[in-house]
């Protein structure tokens, strides 16, 4: 017997991108979720359209959102997606066979590609991206103390879909990449700082520089151009500023 699968997704004023996902990836669900953190545009009149059943939650960061998502959904296996990803037809075909044949383990992990400007990124620390997000419930749940990058953490073993499952179109702009690169290292500096260590002075320049280094040499984004350029810069930027703002919290605590 075929597993039945919700497909759930958590969203704030997204409907165009939210329409484009759902047009991928509606074929292989039988419930879908959308979980709305109180959007201002046409976000849950599209997600209605495609037949989801819509919830409305105010947000309440990213592991907490997702959790509650998860503990709403109408069946065990769940696919998780971000409105800004589309299922690949390979992705669609492999999920419903390994839902007929039965899975293997208590999560997947799905491969996923990633788009700047139209064009496929193939270098940097945005190539060999994957991402767990097809999973059984009953076997797992969100760390809900990670502020930002939230992962499902499953108790069991895990494997790989094994086909490049999601493109991913996250930015659009360079404004875009660099606000999401602020809000992001504004969470992660709360999440050091809640640690309670002590942070070197050197470390916003050795962290900044390593990660320029891991993508723009070692990972080959140089060969990307322009937005290989741009992503490796704003990541560096990101790992800069979440050590030195850190460090301006801790200041601002001794005083």
């Amino acid at each position: 017997m075929t597993i039945k699968l919700s497909l759930v997704y958590v969203a704030q004023d997204c409907a165009a991108a939210l329409d484009r996902s759902l047009r991928s990836s509606v074929a292989v669900a039988d419930e879908i979720l959308v979980v709305d953190g109180g959007s201002r545009d046409a976000t849950t009149t599209v997600a209605a359209s495609h037949g989801a059943r819509v919830l409305q939650h105010p947000w309440c960061g990213f592991a907490a959102q997702r959790q509650f998502a998860v503990e709403a959904a109408g069946n065990d296996w769940i696919l998780m997606l971000d409105a800004d990803e589309v299922l690949r037809a390979q992705g669609r075909e492999a999920i419903v066979e390994l839902l007929r044949t039965g899975p293997d383990a208590g999560a997947y992990f799905l491969r996923r590609c990633s788009y700047f400007h139209g064009k496929r990124i193939r270098h940097g620390d945005w190539a060999g991206d994957r991402v767990l997000r097809l999973f059984d419930r009953r076997h797992g749940s969100y760390d809900l103390s990670e502020a930002v990058h939230e992962s499902w953490h499953c108790v069991g073993p895990t494997a790989e879909l094994g086909v490049l499952a999601l493109d991913h179109y996250s930015y659009e702009t360079y404004q875009q990449l660099l606000q999401k690169m602020q809000r992001y290292a504004q969470l992660s500096a709360e999440k050091l700082v809640a640690r309670g260590r002590p942070i070197a002075a050197h470390a916003p320049i050795s962290h900044g520089l390593a990660a320029f280094l891991r993508g723009y040499v070692f990972r080959l984004g140089l060969l990307d151009g322009v937005d290989g350029a741009a992503i490796a810069g704003t990541n560096a930027l990101g790992a800069f500023m979440k050590y030195a703002m850190a460090r301006e919290m801790l200041q601002a605590e001794r005083r």
